[in-house]
């Protein structure tokens, strides 16, 4: 009932159409970028600094994205969002090398144009929506970004194999400018316009919903260990240790390892919808520990099957875990400032994944690889330490009110907040 309600309002439809392209296109993207370096003879810790760019580009600017999130329609900032990677993409796939400085600036500008875009689909998303069909917006928001990068993972790869990685970025590029064409034309309910805060004074605001809350704090502190110790490594040594078995170096592996993992996600998406936990924290702590099995899947020798299986399974964990996070801050979070809360996590999960990416390959010449990517394995038990948190394995502390398993808040937003409303619909709750 609730997945059938959800696909019945129109603006969600064109949000999720121009989601599934946007994340098709920003999936064949780095595969493009990827691929250009090896084959130019670029070595891991090439990729890994470019790599590493996005992740710089979304810590510095995600913030900033939540707080204008807040300030101007959200449609403007995604379409304008989609078009400027439409731009970034069509001139590297103009330029006439691969040069890693080049691409390095495109992979940093489109990390940056992300922090905008994330913030205002999520504070969209919330808007057109009742909050009984919350849960069921997001998991198949989620099962969205899936089917899109499952798409964009096998389309770069085939492109790069088939073609060139130049084809590859022209694909990119069409999935952005359908992203743009769907998104601006989602109908947004009625925004109220009333006085802001400075910059920093709404910036402190969304600090102070985490830190009041031991929980969320802790939540999001894993939710960067994680990203730092498990999954940036991955990501640099999966195309560097897959080199060696295959004739060509990646193309064929990397992609279809990635679709591994967004296939691994759309599962775990469409699991999270059907779920209703009493503890959601637990649920969420114990679905991050299967990202544990890949650094030992990409320990010598390389069994291309166990990779995909381990992949597959990181990715059903990793996807039940963000479903839980997300309905349960807005279950607990003020609705003009979710978008805040959500930059914030965005900008501690990924602050040291750039050094991790950079460090990774000097980290396994000087340590051995086998020993790095254990002591990867091994810090997939920490979310069962961050267990013994008081309100963690529920999502909730003393200062957080009643709320629904839909993930909505009970109590409606403070007077004054500034948050945006639909006035026509009775069931409809404030955009963030």
């Amino acid at each position: 009932m609730g997945l059938r309600g959800v696909w019945q309002e129109r603006p969600f439809r064109l949000l999720w159409c121009g989601l599934t392209a946007s994340v098709a296109a920003d999936h064949i993207f780095p595969i493009a970028v990827v691929v250009s370096l090896l084959r130019d003879g670029h070595g891991g810790s090439a990729v890994g600094v470019v790599l590493a760019g996005r992740l710089v580009a979304l810590v510095a600017f995600a913030v900033f994205g939540g707080v204008w999130a807040d300030r101007l329609p959200r449609r403007a900032v995604m379409t304008a969002s989609q078009c400027t990677l439409l731009l970034i993409v069509t001139v590297a796939a103009l330029w006439p090398s691969s040069e890693p400085v080049v691409l390095g600036l495109a992979v940093f500008l489109a990390g940056g144009t992300e922090a905008f875009f994330r913030p205002a689909f999520q504070a969209c998303l919330a808007s057109v929506l009742p909050m009984r069909l919350h849960r069921a917006g997001i998991g198949l928001t989620s099962a969205s970004w899936r089917i899109g990068a499952v798409t964009g993972s096998i389309a770069g790869a085939l492109a790069v194999m088939l073609q060139s990685p130049r084809t590859a970025l022209w694909l990119a590029a069409a999935g952005f400018a359908a992203g743009a064409l769907l998104l601006r034309h989602v109908q947004e309910p009625a925004a109220s316009h009333e006085d802001r805060l400075p910059v920093s004074a709404e910036i402190r605001q969304g600090v102070a919903e985490v830190s009041r809350r031991p929980w969320m704090a802790t939540m999001i502190s894993v939710t960067a260990l994680h990203q730092t110790l498990i999954v940036a490594p991955a990501q640099v040594l999966l195309p560097v240790t897959t080199v060696s078995p295959y004739r060509s170096p990646l193309e064929g592996m990397y992609g279809l390892t990635l679709a591994a993992l967004s296939l691994g996600g759309l599962v775990g998406a469409l699991v999270a919808t059907r779920l209703s936990p009493r503890r959601p924290g637990l649920v969420a702590m114990i679905a991050l520990l299967p990202y544990g099995l890949v650094p030992l899947a990409l320990m010598e020798p390389i069994v291309p099957g166990w990779v995909f299986t381990c992949y597959l399974l990181a990715g059903i964990g990793l996807e039940i875990s963000a479903i839980e996070w997300i309905v349960g801050m807005l279950g607990t979070v003020r609705p003009d400032r979710q978008a805040r809360v959500a930059s914030l996590e965005w900008m501690a999960a990924l602050s040291m994944s750039p050094f991790a990416l950079a460090l990774t390959v000097p980290l396994a010449d000087l340590l051995g690889r086998t020993f790095l990517l254990a002591a990867s394995a091994a810090c997939a038990l920490l979310p069962l330490l961050a267990l013994l948190v008081p309100g963690l394995a529920s999502f909730r502390s003393g200062c957080d009110g009643s709320s629904d398993r839909n993930g909505s808040a009970s109590g409606p937003a403070d007077p004054g907040s500034g948050s945006r409303t639909a006035p026509n619909r009775k069931d409809a709750r404030p955009a963030n």
